[in-house]
């Protein structure tokens, strides 16, 4: 894979999304099980990306892309919110979404130098849930859609 602009943490890299990359990341699925909770196709995250300003990035393990990523800043109060991520049902189970999550927080701390990245996610989704809280993550409010996460850093 050639991409440009490429951002390494150990068995991960993320990449922009380009002309390169961008129908292959259109193809990227999770699991039948999983689509309850992460319902969005990621054609879906792409076109959001493209006309409201957030920053999405393909996830790869080596020459194969595994995951995508979204994440923006909110314009209110300039928190970083993660927007969507995972990690194709063919390359689950391999520890790739934790690298992949620990390469997300570093880039986007260093990149921005904010001081939280804020997530959500849908409390049937319990394995999501314990790889965000091994993190570092802490859960902020709740409703009944999803539950907010925050990751504050320390400066």
């Amino acid at each position: 894979m050639g991409c440009a602009n490429v951002l390494v943490n150990g068995e991960v890299q993320l990449c922009p999304i380009d002309h390169s990359n961008w129908f292959a990341c259109t193809q990227l699925e999770v699991t039948a099980e999983q689509k309850e909770v992460f319902p969005v196709p990621a054609v879906y995250w792409l076109a959001e990306s493209a006309y409201c300003g957030f920053t999405p990035l393909a996830i790869y393990s080596g020459a194969h892309l595994v995951g995508l990523t979204v994440y923006a800043v909110d314009p209110e109060d300039g928190a970083y919110w993660i927007m969507a991520y995972m990690i194709d049902h063919k390359f689950q189970h391999r520890g790739l979404g934790t690298a992949g999550m620990r390469a997300l927080l570093r880039t986007i701390q260093e990149e921005h130098a904010c001081d939280k990245i804020i997530l959500g996610h849908r409390a049937e989704n319990e394995v999501a849930s314990r790889m965000y809280v091994s993190l570092g993550f802490a859960e902020i409010s709740r409703n009944e859609d999803e539950i907010i996460l925050e990751m504050p850093f320390i400066s």
